[in-house]
């Protein structure tokens, strides 16, 4: 109940600055959840890639692909908002 000395709008200011973006949750619990993943997954596993043969930790498969489909995804979206960008400023300059 308001009082009148400003202290319910101060406590609900506090509350929204300390408030943690959902981003960086949602980015925590993935990261944890990767973690756990990785740490239940060392067997050793055979690879074989472009010529290449070896046993290698099943994580190391895990991660290294991970970090490719991240590249990769990263790498469409580059390519995409580029296209994007030329196509609008084709459009600007013909209209």
């Amino acid at each position: 109940m308001a009082d009148g000395t400003g202290r319910d709008e101060d406590l609900a200011t506090d509350r929204k600055s300390r408030r943690v973006p959902v981003r960086a949750t949602l980015a925590g619990v993935v990261t944890l959840a990767a973690g756990i993943f990785l740490l239940q997954n060392q067997d050793e596993t055979h690879m074989e890639f472009l010529g290449f043969t070896g046993t290698v930790p099943l994580y190391a498969v895990i991660v290294i692909s991970m970090v490719l489909g991240a590249v990769m995804g990263w790498l469409a979206g580059f390519i995409r908002r580029r296209r994007r960008r030329r196509s609008d400023r084709i459009l600007s300059e013909s209209g």
